[in-house]
């Protein structure tokens, strides 16, 4: 694992080839444990099974979202950005969490994983309580 970056990562990401690409590039950067769901229930039985330290989210999986895992994730304290590829706004359902547009770029990814804080680039979605 390289210096600053999260050990393990979560993409929850339903289109497989933008998330065969986002974990080859989280890889790239150092992370050796990265972990893939397409779906809200593989997503939610992934993070009960595991210990991630960082999670990338797609906002719309098919016919669902990624709203209720956003929920869990910020209970136990694990950070997280969503990925969006539509230009409109989302409201967040009051989850309140960095909005990275797609496609990805390298150094976006770099900033997520390494920031404690959202990037003062990214756009901001709803808010948490």
């Amino acid at each position: 694992m390289a210096a600053g970056m999260p050990a393990k990562v979560l993409i929850v990401e339903d289109e497989y080839m933008l998330a065969h690409m986002l974990e080859e590039m989280i890889q790239s950067l150092g992370v050796d444990e990265v972990s893939h769901a397409a779906t809200l229930a593989d997503a939610q039985g992934l993070v009960e099974a595991h210990e991630f330290d960082f999670a990338f989210l797609d906002i719309n999986l098919g016919e669902e979202n990624s709203i209720p895992l956003a929920r869990e994730l910020h209970a136990r304290n694990i950070r997280f950005v969503f990925a969006s590829g539509y230009d409109s706004k989302y409201d967040g359902e009051g989850i309140s969490a960095p909005l990275l547009r797609k496609p990805l770029a390298l150094e976006e990814i770099r900033a997520a994983l390494t920031s404690d804080r959202p990037d003062d680039t990214t756009e901001r979605i709803g808010r948490i309580g």
